[in-house]
């Protein structure tokens, strides 16, 4: 083999390897341009969710407005339909009501039966999520000043506060971090209280009856 035929074979080496190259800098540059486009497309959808959402709560507010409810100032601000209350802030709400500075307050456990007998806020209304719509309309009247909303671990009570609020409630407040955190008192009875929190003008503030399991 000559000089020229090595020198000859090894361009010819050298250009396919090169040519190899640049055929992987051109499919990793459109891998990276589709992806960023998926990307961008992804982020305009979320914008566009997040834009269609805050409309719909707008709205709500609105139609609360409109039909004479009264509304949280810092609701309008914050474009949400419920409060969100750390354990600390959900026990000062329920002490402001034993001591008479707020006038009316139900609190509401959305747990399971069993949850609410191994411990639960005193004074609190047992509804479980699964009953909600059947049962909160006829036993939470919507003009209900304070409505404090409460599950395990904050998610189910999240979701239910997301449910009431668009159903007329204006005045819920999540427990956020849920039971777990709660740093008040806890009754745990082996029986089921069906509890009502009535407001302070009633003979008796709290009204319980007892369903012996």
């Amino acid at each position: 083999m000559t000089v020229l035929m090595v020198i000859g074979l090894g361009i010819l080496i050298g250009g396919i390897v090169l040519m190899w190259w640049r055929l992987g800098f051109l499919s990793q540059t459109v891998k990276d341009l589709t992806r960023q486009q998926y990307d961008g497309q992804n982020e305009s959808r979320e914008t566009a969710r997040q834009q269609s959402e805050a409309l719909a709560i707008l709205r709500l507010q609105l139609a609360h407005l409109a039909s004479g409810k009264e509304l949280d100032g810092t609701l309008v601000r914050t474009g949400t339909l419920y409060r969100q209350a750390d354990a600390d802030e959900a026990r000062q709400l329920v002490e402001q009501y034993d001591a008479g500075t707020i006038s009316d307050l139900t609190v509401v456990d959305v747990r399971s039966e069993k949850e609410f007998l191994q411990g639960h806020v005193p004074g609190a209304k047992h509804i479980p999520f699964e009953y909600l719509e059947a049962r909160f309309r006829a036993e939470v009247p919507k003009e209900t000043k304070h409505i404090l909303v409460y599950c395990s671990q904050g998610e189910r009570s999240r979701l239910a506060c997301d449910f009431l609020s668009r159903d007329g409630y204006t005045t819920l407040v999540n427990l956020r971090d849920g039971f777990q955190k709660w740093t008040g008192p806890v009754l745990g009875t082996g029986s089921l209280d069906l509890v009502q929190i009535q407001p302070k003008a009633s003979d008796s503030h709290v009204v319980r009856e007892r369903a012996q399991l």
